[in-house]
C-alpha cells in the first residue's frame, strides 16, 4: 500500500532508484531512501550556474546551464517562488548578464500543475482560423517527434486577457437575453479582428532533462512560424533544416514542392552506373525546374505510402563522405540546360560523420522552360548522346512527348522571326 515500506526478505536487499548529475539511473539503499528525493531534486542548473531573476522582471538562466538541468527539478526549484515562475532562456554563453541579455523569444519556460512547460507563443494579425482545439491536434504531430506532449492551447489578446475576458458584463442592465447576445456577439466579431498571441504549453516526462523539452519547443515554434500563413512549402523546409528541425518533417508529404530520397545517387560510382546516376539526379532537379513554384529535394529521408500518400517515415541520414554539394553541383551545372537559376545545395549535420542535403530550386522563368537533361534513360540503357525533358505532376513525374518538344521549337522559331502567339 502507498506508505508502507516493503517488508525485508531474508538474504535480500532493497534499493530505491534516483539518477545522478549525468541523469544515469543509480541505485540507493532503501536505509537512505530520502537521499534519493535529495538528488533528484538537487538535478537543476549545475555546480555552476544559476537561475537568476533580473530586476523588476522574470527568471532568467543561459541556455547551455538549463540543458543538462532535470525538468522536474527545475519545476519543484521555482513553482512555488511568490514573485512569479517564468523562466526566459539566455542565448549568450553563461553567466548570465542581465544588461546584454539575448533572450530566446519564442518561448519561455513555466510551471503548470507542478509541471515544467515550455509556453511557446506566436502572434497573429488577427483571431486565428483554426480554434486552440485545432491548433493542438495540427501540432500534436511535431510534439510527439520531440517526445513531448501539448498540455494546453490558448488565445490573448496583445497586452494580456483573454477575448472573453474583454466582454461587458451585462447581467444587472435588464436587457433579454437575446439582445445580450447579440451585443456579445459583437463585441466577439470586433475582438477578432484585434491582433492575438497563441499559446501552446509544451510538456515532457519529469526525469527527463530540459534539453528535450527545449528542442521540442524550439521545433515548434518554429514550424509555427512557417505555418502560420499557410501551409509548408519549400523554403519553409529549408528553413527548419537550417535549424536541425529535422524530426519536424516526419510526417509530412510529398508533393509538387517536396520529394525525398533514402540515398543519395551515386554520382561517384564509374562507368555506366555512375552516368546513369548523373543523368538521374539532373532529371530530378530539372523536373522541378520545369514546374511552377519553389521545390526541394531532400536527400535523408525514407517515405511510405500512408492512406495512399507518400508521407516521411523515417530518417536515413548519410554518410559525409557521400554527400559532395560541390560536386553535385557541377554535375547538375553540366547536365542541366540552361542552368538552373538561384540553385542552393546544402548539408546539414546530423551527427559527426553523417548528414542530410537540401537541393533547392526556385520557381524558374516560364520563358526559360522548358530545361534538358543532357542524356536520357531508355530501359536498362544510358544514352549519353540524347537529351531528355521530364516536368513534376503532384507525386511523379512525365516525360515530355514528342509531340510537345516540337510544339516548343515552333514556337521558338516564331518568336525568333517576331511573331506572337
Amino acid at each position: 500500500m502507498p506508505g508502507t515500506e516493503p517488508a525485508p526478505v531474508e538474504g535480500a536487499e532493497i534499493f530505491v532508484m534516483a539518477y545522478d548529475a549525468d541523469l544515469q539511473e543509480v541505485r540507493i539503499p532503501l536505509s537512505r531512501a530520502e537521499e534519493a528525493t535529495d538528488r533528484t531534486r538537487s538535478l537543476g542548473i549545475g555546480d555552476d550556474g544559476e537561475i537568476i531573476r533580473i530586476k523588476h522582471g522574470p527568471f532568467v538562466a543561459a541556455a547551455e546551464e538549463l540543458q543538462i538541468a532535470n525538468t522536474g527539478s527545475l519545476a519543484a526549484a521555482i513553482k512555488d517562488n511568490y514573485l512569479g515562475t517564468a523562466l526566459y532562456v539566455d542565448l549568450n554563453p553563461p553567466p548570465v548578464n542581465e544588461d546584454v541579455l539575448r533572450l530566446d523569444e519564442r518561448y519561455h519556460l513555466d510551471v503548470r500543475d507542478d509541471r515544467l512547460v515550455a509556453i511557446v507563443t506566436d502572434r497573429y494579425a488577427t483571431q486565428p482560423d483554426s480554434t486552440p482545439a485545432e491548433i493542438a491536434a495540427s501540432m500534436a504531430r511535431i510534439a510527439d517527434a520531440y517526445n513531448c506532449e501539448i498540455v494546453d492551447v490558448s488565445f490573448t489578446l496583445v497586452g494580456g486577457g483573454t477575448p472573453e475576458g474583454f466582454l461587458n458584463d451585462f447581467s444587472d442592465s435588464g436587457l433579454d437575453p437575446e439582445h445580450v447576445a447579440q451585443l456579445h456577439a459583437d463585441e466577439r466579431a470586433s475582438l477578432a479582428g484585434m491582433a492575438h498571441d497563441v499559446h501552446i504549453a509544451l510538456a515532457v516526462d519529469p526525469l527527463k532533462p530540459a534539453s528535450a523539452l527545449m528542442d521540442g519547443a524550439t521545433a515548434l515554434a518554429d514550424f509555427l512560424a512557417a505555418t502560420k500563413d499557410g501551409p509548408l512549402d519549400a523554403a519553409a523546409v529549408l528553413n527548419l533544416l537550417r535549424g536541425g528541425h529535422y524530426a519536424v518533417l516526419l510526417g509530412e508529404v510529398e508533393s509538387d514542392y517536396l520529394e525525398v530520397k533514402t540515398a543519395p545517387h551515386p554520382i561517384w560510382v564509374s562507368g555506366v552506373p555512375g552516368e546513369r546516376a548523373k543523368i538521374e539526379l539532373a532529371q530530378d532537379v530539372a523536373r522541378f525546374a520545369n514546374g511552377d513554384t519553389d521545390a526541394v529535394l531532400v536527400v535523408g529521408y525514407r517515405e511510405a505510402l500512408v492512406d495512399g500518400r507518400n508521407e516521411l517515415v523515417n530518417l536515413t541520414p548519410v554518410a559525409d563522405e557521400h554527400l559532395d554539394i560541390t560536386r553535385v553541383g557541377e554535375v547538375l551545372d553540366g547536365r542541366i540546360v540552361p542552368p538552373v537559376d538561384g540553385l542552393v545545395i546544402e548539408r546539414f549535420p546530423v551527427d559527426g560523420a553523417q548528414s542530410i542535403m537540401a537541393i533547392y530550386v526556385p520557381r524558374q522563368p516560364p520563358e526559360m522552360q522548358p530545361y534538358l537533361v543532357h542524356g536520357a534513360i531508355a530501359g536498362d540503357k544510358v544514352e549519353g548522346g540524347f537529351f531528355s525533358i521530364v516536368r513534376r505532376r503532384g507525386e511523379g513525374s512525365i516525360v515530355t512527348s514528342a509531340q510537345q518538344i516540337h510544339a516548343y521549337i515552333v514556337e521558338g522559331k516564331r518568336y525568333l522571326r517576331g511573331e506572337r502567339s
